[in-house]
């Protein structure tokens, strides 16, 4: 039997060990990257149907439009009346950290061409949010949500699209099936013509797929920005004409921050070439 003062110092000893022992604090997992990049091209010939659906989860993803979102802005504008035509200049006011194509003054036409931002801002003050909101739903684009903020919501704001919905948007305007005035159509598809060979964002022309067949004539809009969940997205969304043939595609790319502008550039040109229509 051991006697009180033998087991005394035991468990003296016992609990000198544990306090010197020491603490373990669970460690945190690595960081991981919070986005993954993602991608979706559609394809689809006008009268005939689809012709490509690439099978990623992008292709119902909703994300902001950022400068896609000009094609239904400039529709909205012209249909209203607050903008009379393409050539309706508005002077730069010399404000903005704006990229250089932007500095100046502009046109709905070179406006639409080089992304200028201040220029839609301006139509969307002319708008007022009550047209915004109206316009957003004849037109059943995205979500249709202009609420966090009349000259930002298409801009990583609370309007959200998915490629389908570009898709779908983008064969109406060109089967003129748009609850708008024919002329608002027509004048929105005529600023949309590419120059041969290349696409113009808010950084300049950008080669695409050069050179296109003689009888090839594109009609796009680029678009790049950042959400409120930190996804980039990056757009390119038209329609291709040749001879009797016309196809509407979506080029669309999801990452982090650091994802190239021009991804989905290079996604369509390397898709349209695939498939034989550039």
């Amino acid at each position: 039997m051991v006697d009180f003062p033998t087991r005394l110092l035991r468990s003296l000893a016992v609990a000198t060990a544990i306090a010197a022992s020491p603490t373990i604090v669970p460690t945190a997992a690595p960081p991981t990257s919070a986005t993954t990049t993602s991608s979706c091209f559609l394809l689809t010939e006008l009268g005939k149907g689809e012709i490509r659906h690439e099978p990623s989860n992008a292709c119902s993803s909703r994300i902001t439009p950022a400068s896609t979102f000009k094609v239904p802005h400039a529709l909205a504008a012209l249909d209203s009346g607050v903008i009379s035509g393409p050539d309706e200049k508005m002077t730069y006011d010399g404000t903005g950290d704006w990229p250089e194509t932007s500095r100046r003054d502009h046109t709905l036409a070179t406006a639409i061409r080089y992304s200028v931002v201040w220029y839609f801002q301006q139509i969307a003050r002319r708008l007022g949010p009550e047209r915004e909101a109206e316009y957003l739903h004849r037109l059943s684009f995205g979500n249709m949500d202009s609420s966090s903020g009349l000259t930002t919501f298409w801009i990583g704001g609370s309007l959200l699209v998915t490629p389908e919905e570009e898709q779908t948007f983008w064969i109406r305007l060109y089967e003129s099936r748009l609850p708008l005035s024919r002329r608002a159509i027509e004048q929105v598809k005529q600023m949309l013509v590419e120059p041969p060979g290349t696409v113009v964002n808010a950084q300049g022309e950008q080669p695409f797929d050069q050179p296109w067949p003689a009888d090839a004539v594109v009609s796009a809009k680029p678009g790049s920005a950042t959400d409120r969940s930190g996804r980039a997205a990056r757009w390119l969304v038209g329609h291709v004409s040749r001879g009797q043939h016309a196809y509407v595609f979506v080029s669309c790319v999801i990452g982090d921050t650091s994802l190239d502008r021009n991804a989905a550039i290079e996604l369509a040109a390397r898709a349209l070439r695939e498939e034989h229509v550039l």
